[in-house]
């Protein structure tokens, strides 16, 4: 039985013990569809908390393969930014993990 319990405790000091867990979250992905003009368009962006705030915003067709063209993207990227960093109403309680 002590050769048993020597070889327990050995493979037990080759196991890592967690101690304590914790997670920084520094940045969050956002989505919106949107009605303009008659069409669907989705836009999504990167909200860094502790950083550059609301980039990498993308606007696309809803429905469609097909990319937008550059006037239509200049004319909503505006908006859709002012939506993103004013109006947008999920808070870290309705996140999805």
């Amino acid at each position: 039985m002590e050769r048993h319990d020597h070889e327990l405790k050995q493979r037990e000091d080759q196991i890592i013990h967690v101690t304590n867990e914790s997670s920084l979250v520094i940045s969050f992905e956002h989505e919106i569809y949107f009605d303009y003009k008659g069409t669907e368009y989705g836009a999504y962006c990167t909200n860094e908390i502790e950083g550059r705030g609301i980039c990498d915003i993308g606007i696309y067709l809803l429905n469609s393969a097909r990319g937008i063209e550059q006037p239509i993207y200049d004319e909503l990227y505006e908006q859709v930014k002012k939506y993103f960093e004013d109006d947008f109403n999920i808070d870290r309680y309705d996140l999805q993990w």
